[in-house]
């Protein structure tokens, strides 16, 4: 099974790229993560996924491995199938979804283009113990908020654990108004939080 490409972006096209690949020209249908890391003319490793049926071969690329494991999931929910998990996965990030479908938010996935409400149901109830057991708590995967990412990556400079870096974000996340905060607000708060 391919786990990742490297090579020369030749062309990008809306959600389509063509990458030079030791000399062969491949189509690698991307999320938008994985488009907002391809520039014509420049090399790039997406992370991958090879998908083949009776119509032949489909690339897949992504922005990192957390969100290659979600497409893996996402992929295998009832009728969904790899072209409409990667459409989601153009619409929104990997943590975002993630933190949807922690908060079983239904309505904010029925937007989603061609995802009625009986698809984002079944993402929802399908998926939620499956995304809390492969990505809740894991401290690579990065944050649905940016402001959070801010966070995390400061108390990691501080040198607190993994453990207690968790432990305050999930302190920030059920206490505070994250949107209408500062970083540096967060960042206090964060470490309130640890100090007791």
């Amino acid at each position: 099974m391919i786990n990742f490409i490297s090579g020369l972006v030749v062309r990008v096209k809306e959600n389509v790229i063509v990458l030079d690949v030791a000399g062969f020209g491949l189509e690698v249908t991307c999320s938008r993560e994985a488009l907002s890391l391809c520039k014509e003319g420049e090399k790039v490793t997406l992370p991958a996924y090879l998908y083949v049926s009776e119509s032949g071969p489909s690339l897949f690329g992504f922005g990192d491995h957390w969100e290659r494991e979600f497409f893996l999931i996402l992929k295998n929910v009832k009728g969904m199938g790899p072209k409409t998990a990667i459409s989601i996965l153009r619409w929104s990030s990997a943590p975002e979804l993630v933190k949807i479908i922690l908060d079983q938010d239904i309505g904010r996935l029925e937007k989603v283009p061609g995802v009625g409400r009986k698809t984002a149901e079944r993402i929802c109830f399908e998926l939620k113990d499956k995304v809390k057991k492969i990505f809740a708590g894991k401290s690579d995967m990065p944050e649905a908020d940016g402001k959070l990412q801010v966070v995390r990556l400061a108390l990691r400079e501080l040198n607190f654990s993994d453990g207690e870096i968790n432990k305050a974000i999930t302190s920030l996340r059920d206490n505070q108004e994250i949107e209408g905060q500062s970083e540096e607000k967060l960042i206090q708060e964060a470490l309130r939080a640890l100090n007791g």
